[in-house]
């Protein structure tokens, strides 16, 4: 099997898992929203004065999720509606928004969290703790990697 028909085969059994499961909670596509913005809200709270702890603004989350502003307001309204974000105008600049997670995204984002350890753990035992510790080591560093290329091009 190539590497790429292996990785193919994880994110469909991840894929199928999550669908399986959706009947608990969130679509994937709302969790990884919400996860982002839950990574954002650290990164700008690790940054900020104390006296400026604003969320993530709309152009951060569409940065990282890499999409479209316009797509990411359209989730960001739906899970609005639903009370897992709320969003706040910036005392600084009234055109700007912030995003934060309400409590309810919070739970949300624990809840998918949980779904990729069980799946996690169902791959990982069908190949043994020192091949996982070796394939934990080469994606991360392969994450890495994609984050140095995304910010810097792919020839610098």
């Amino acid at each position: 099997m190539s590497k790429a028909d292996w990785l193919e085969q994880v994110h469909r059994f991840l894929t199928l898992e999550w669908a399986n499961a959706a009947s608990e909670g969130r679509t994937f596509n709302e969790f990884a929203y919400l996860r982002t913005i839950g990574l954002l809200e650290a990164d700008v709270q690790r940054a900020e004065t104390a006296t400026e702890r604003f969320g993530p603004r709309l152009s951060d989350l569409a940065d990282a999720m890499a999409v479209r502003r316009a797509s990411a307001s359209t989730m960001l309204t739906k899970l609005e509606k639903e009370g897992l974000v709320e969003r706040k105008h910036s005392r600084l600049d009234a055109r700007t928004q912030h995003i934060k997670l309400t409590e309810e995204g919070r739970d949300a984002v624990k809840v998918g969290l949980k779904l990729y350890e069980r799946s996690a753990a169902q791959l990982l035992a069908a190949i043994g703790d020192h091949q996982a510790d070796i394939l934990a080591l080469s994606a991360g560093r392969a994450a890495r990697r994609a984050r140095e290329t995304r910010r810097t091009g792919p020839h610098s």
